[in-house]
């Protein structure tokens, strides 16, 4: 069982890297204007998801020369939604159900470059927020203990329900063990930019402790996806 799984996934590695050379040497379907208009239509939609989404929560007064001011009042009070909620659902929305004419052309390669640059410019604004001084067993505690007991969790459950090797199964552990970024630097950026826990630090000993977390967790997965394949 665990050879047959084992050849499946080296084939399916093997695939990817045949589509990966493929897309790296250019042959993308479309013209470059359709590739582009692919993204721009994507990203204007995700885009007005956030909008939305940051409206509900916060509510927008508009005015427009004479016309105004326009109060739109928060819908959402009690229950606070990150605007990067929207963002995700309208864009697989976008990308997925609305026009078959931009989903054929969509450029993969560069949407995912894209999100690269997106995801360094959140570590940038978390990196710039770091002070754990006199923190240090807190954000190791943080960065370790949970981290280490979801993986550690994952990893039994997809050895014991699917049968995969250890060192896949652990490398899937650490895969979602992985602390989100993306959702935790924001929302400790704005709790600090409202007051929160700023005296005692909480939101940059989160953003701290989440910075490591991602680390670790790359390289720990980094070590057992390369054992599990040779």
């Amino acid at each position: 069982m665990q050879a047959r799984l084992i050849k499946i996934l080296k084939d399916n590695l093997k695939l990817l890297k045949g589509v990966k050379r493929m897309t790296l040497t250019g042959n993308l379907p479309g013209t470059p204007l359709q590739q582009a208009l692919g993204l721009i239509v994507v990203a204007l939609i995700s885009g007005i998801g956030g909008i939305l989404f940051a409206i509900l929560m916060g509510g927008i007064e508009l005015k427009v020369g004479k016309v105004g001011p326009i109060k739109i009042k928060p819908i959402l009070t009690k229950v606070a939604i990150p605007p990067l909620v929207g963002i995700i659902i309208f864009g697989c929305l976008a990308r997925n159900f609305l026009c078959k004419w931009y989903m054929d052309v969509y450029p993969e390669k560069y949407a995912g470059e894209i999100r690269s640059i997106c995801l360094s410019i959140v570590l940038l604004r978390g990196g710039m927020s770091l002070d754990f001084t006199g923190k240090g067993l807190k954000v190791v505690l943080l960065c370790l203990g949970p981290q280490f007991i979801e993986a550690l969790a994952v990893g039994l459950s997809s050895r014991w329900l699917f049968g995969i090797p250890w060192p896949l199964s652990f490398a899937s552990g650490f895969t979602i063990a992985a602390v989100s970024n993306s959702v935790v630097v924001p929302s400790c950026m704005n709790l600090t930019n409202s007051n929160y826990g700023v005296k005692k630090g909480i939101n940059t000993t989160l953003i701290a402790a989440g910075s490591f977390d991602n680390i670790i967790a790359i390289t720990i997965f980094s070590i057992l996806f390369t054992i599990g394949f040779n």
